[in-house]
């Protein structure tokens, strides 16, 4: 049973595609099984810090996703066309949301744009047809194109 405690971190990790630069991880790609999924504050004792585009595109099975407040940037096309998202929680960190970034996630009921963000870019939320509650940061002062 300790053992399997132990392997655990690492079984969590393996679930992630990743890169290193700087002495911060940008998460690329994702290869579990959908569900709920939180993006781990650390992989290999470095902070995550950002998600790549595409990384997490194409998942029909992904449900729910968390961010921990390390992450500040999420990449264009991230989550595109995930039709089962649900739920998606941005860190407090977040600053920079990536064009299309959730475009085409028609499940997606709601979602709070942390204080940092200043621009939210075009198509950010295209095509989320059940995306009834939005809230706002305080320092979000452009709205590209079809965002909504």
């Amino acid at each position: 049973m300790l053992l399997l405690l132990l392997t655990l971190p690492a079984a969590v990790h393996a679930q992630f595609k990743y890169t290193t630069e700087g002495g911060t991880v940008t998460i690329t790609g994702y290869t579990g099984p959908g569900g709920a999924v939180t993006i781990p504050d650390t992989i290999d004792g470095l902070p995550v810090t950002s998600i790549g585009s595409w990384a997490f595109a194409y998942c029909p099975s992904l449900t729910n996703v968390t961010m921990g407040a390390g992450v500040t940037s999420v990449g264009g096309w991230a989550f595109a066309y995930c039709p089962g998202l649900v739920n998606a929680t941005l860190g407090a960190g977040v600053t920079n949301l990536g064009k299309s970034v959730f475009s085409e996630c028609a499940s997606l009921t709601s979602i709070v744009i942390p204080d940092g963000v200043v621009s939210i870019e075009s198509y950010a939320f295209h095509g989320c047809s059940s995306l009834t509650n939005v809230t706002l940061g305080t320092e979000v002062n452009s709205i590209g194109a079809l965002a909504f």
